[in-house]
């Protein structure tokens, strides 16, 4: 059968491992301007991620700042965004996942959390802007806050250990799919040890509410309420099928993103992969994945500037996968391709 390739959307910066689905720096955007209309992200309800303006009196979007954020082993940015009541809730779209594991990182900076009755501030969606699969609250406790999970519209559950507040922490949540209709589980772990890998035990975790309906495909800072919302900033948000996945490139070596590499799919039925390169590059590694980031090809090649013809083996399932170029300097290039 004939299949119909079209190229999706190349991205921005390099990446660590092929599982990663989304990730945002923040760091080419402009500072003191608001988050909304930057890259993809949106105030706007009617798009994937957008939800409105807020409903109190100063209704204006979280604003790009020019404060650097970073943890390590998981990467560092000179930008992140701000994180307020009172805001325009603001979100994004990525790329559509119906993996059994989908792993969400970011950095956090609370300078200030509400004790009583907090609401989320940050919540990840499937198919629509109010069908909610997982949310994050945080709750001021002594001189510090707790970190708080849910599913969908079920309970809030703490991590028992407060953590400080102006300090940089990283949360990674987990999204697990089980066969039923109300078993999915939700983990969250607080300031992993990332060279060590996922913990064999979260922090907390939840399965009480409804599943996920569908694809998990965007997400928003829901800001748009008055009081029960924290204030501080974040950034370094990364979305991956896998833990090593969510792991940010140092920004210094994104030297390929200057490049332009166009790959041409019209012959890959053939097994022939037509990729338009600005330069030559000697002994790179061209490898194909899967959605799910299993690897399904993998060879040395050579490119000359303008046209090159590499042989592959022609891909038999109709489905998204990913081209990736690198080099000996583990520069790394990729684009996503779907086959229909």
């Amino acid at each position: 059968m004939k299949k119909n390739l079209l190229l999706l959307s190349l991205f921005c910066f390099n990446l660590l491992s092929a599982q990663n689905i989304f990730r945002e720096y923040f760091n080419t955007y402009t500072t003191g301007a608001q988050l909304s209309g930057q890259g993809t992200w949106t105030n706007n309800s009617a798009n994937a991620g957008g939800l409105g303006n807020c409903t109190g009196a100063i209704c204006s979007n979280a604003q790009v700042l020019s404060t650097a954020i970073s943890y390590g082993q998981y990467g560092s940015s000179p930008k992140s965004i701000q994180i307020a009541p009172d805001k325009d809730g603001c979100g994004t779209a990525f790329t559509a996942s119906n993996a059994t594991n989908l792993y969400l990182g970011m950095v956090i900076n609370i300078s200030n959390a509400i004790s009583a009755s907090p609401t989320d501030f940050f919540r990840v969606m499937s198919g629509s802007n109010t069908n909610v699969a997982f949310r994050i609250t945080l709750q001021s406790f002594g001189g510090g806050f707790y970190v708080g999970i849910s599913k969908a519209n079920g309970n809030v559950f703490y991590f028992s250990q407060a953590i400080s507040y102006n300090t940089n922490h990283l949360l990674i949540i987990k999204y697990t799919r089980a066969a039923g209709t109300t078993d999915d589980a939700v983990r969250l772990y607080v300031n992993p040890t990332m060279s060590l890998g996922e913990p064999a035990t979260p922090d907390m975790a939840t399965t009480t509410g409804t599943d996920a309906i569908g694809a998990i495909d965007r997400m928003s800072f829901r800001q748009n309420a008055s009081i029960g919302l924290p204030t501080g900033r974040a950034g370094l948000i990364s979305v991956s099928g896998s833990w090593t996945g969510l792991i940010f490139p140092t920004l210094a070596d994104d030297s390929f993103e200057k490049s332009n590499f166009i790959v041409s799919t019209g012959a890959l039925a053939n097994g022939i992969l037509t990729i338009n390169s600005d330069k030559i590059l000697e002994n790179a590694t061209l490898s194909i994945y899967d959605i799910q980031g299993r690897k399904i090809e993998t060879k040395r090649i050579s490119l000359q500037e303008n046209a090159n013809d590499v042989t592959v083996n022609p891909i038999e399932n109709p489905g998204v996968y990913i081209v990736e170029i690198t080099n000996g300097s583990q520069l790394r290039f990729t684009q996503k391709i779907i086959v229909k």
